[in-house]
């Protein structure tokens, strides 16, 4: 939470009913959600519960630019090597969805050669059990 209260993202998402949504996108901010996971929103000013993990990591970068050519390239290489997509770009922040079954090595390899490329760092939004604490990377290991 913020000083002055919980900062709030827009995530497309389909209404399951009783206060459950399967997210239809990658969020940019948030963090432990990603595309196609089921969660619930029970206190709006509280963090989405995860019920079901859709399969996908969620790949976030932030940085002050990004290239539109380096953007791109980016897009090409997860669409084709490991069939995930760029689900959105703010300024100079993207979110991304890549399936689990591309396989956390090789998701890191494309990854890693974007940051090489560009010197952009980048990271696994959704695989960390304790989300809030920066120095806790004790893994959820959902995708194993």
């Amino acid at each position: 939470m913020r000083e002055h209260g919980p900062v709030c993202e827009q995530v497309p998402a389909r209404d399951l009913g009783g206060d459950r949504y399967e997210l239809l996108s990658s969020p940019g901010l948030a963090l432990n959600l990603a595309r196609g996971d089921i969660v619930a929103i029970g206190d709006p000013a509280a963090p989405a519960t995860v019920l079901q993990r859709g399969g996908n990591f969620c790949i976030q970068i932030y940085a002050d630019e990004l290239s539109p050519p380096a953007v791109a390239e980016l897009e090409k290489d997860v669409g084709a090597q490991l069939g995930g997509t760029l689900d959105g770009i703010h300024g100079g922040n993207l979110a991304l969805t890549v399936p689990a079954a591309a396989g956390i090595g090789h998701i890191a390899r494309v990854f890693d050669a974007y940051t090489a490329r560009t010197g952009i760092a980048w990271y696994f939004a959704n695989i960390y059990r304790n989300f809030e604490d920066v120095d806790d990377e004790t893994l959820l290991d959902w995708w194993q």
